[in-house]
């Protein structure tokens, strides 16, 4: 493959994309960007900004890590992939959203908190709480004893 020059705007809105991924399924936490493939840009056709066209090779190892987000939908195992990334850039300086061809899809089961696991393996939330969903249930321990009394 022909090396691509990257520029700081380049890497910039590839970061921001990646941010954007992470953010939509707990399988993407530790996604990475192993090559930008291709990048180019044009104005926006409906809005005032401009558009970055990235096709990335995106990689994950997903394991599924508690804290897991309330009603995930994570999925363990692996995807290596390209995939096309679109980046909204607004003219007034911030970024406005991304698109994507595809989202990856891990090659494993479903981690067996989410509502779409249908094996044999047992869950407990109580351990894919964050600590700030933790303290919402600390207080339940001490309610149910005291109910039993």
């Amino acid at each position: 493959f022909p090396m691509l020059r990257v520029t700081w705007a380049v890497a910039c809105f590839v970061q921001f994309a990646l941010k954007e991924l992470i953010k939509l399924s707990d399988s993407y936490r530790d996604m990475k960007v192993n090559r930008i493939i291709k990048a180019e840009r044009a104005r926006s056709a409906f809005a005032d900004g401009t558009n970055y066209f990235l096709k990335l090779e995106l990689e994950c190892v997903s394991v599924c890590a508690a804290p897991l987000s309330p009603a995930s939908t994570c999925r363990r195992g692996k995807y290596k992939g390209e995939n096309e990334v679109i980046v909204f850039w607004k003219d007034d300086g911030h970024y406005d959203g991304i698109a994507i061809d595809e989202f990856p899809q891990m090659d494993g089961e479903f981690h067996p908190c989410t509502p779409s696991y249908k094996g044999p393996e047992k869950c407990n939330p109580a351990e894919h709480r964050t600590p700030e969903q933790a303290a919402l249930f600390a207080d339940d321990d001490e309610t149910a004893a005291r109910d039993e009394l």
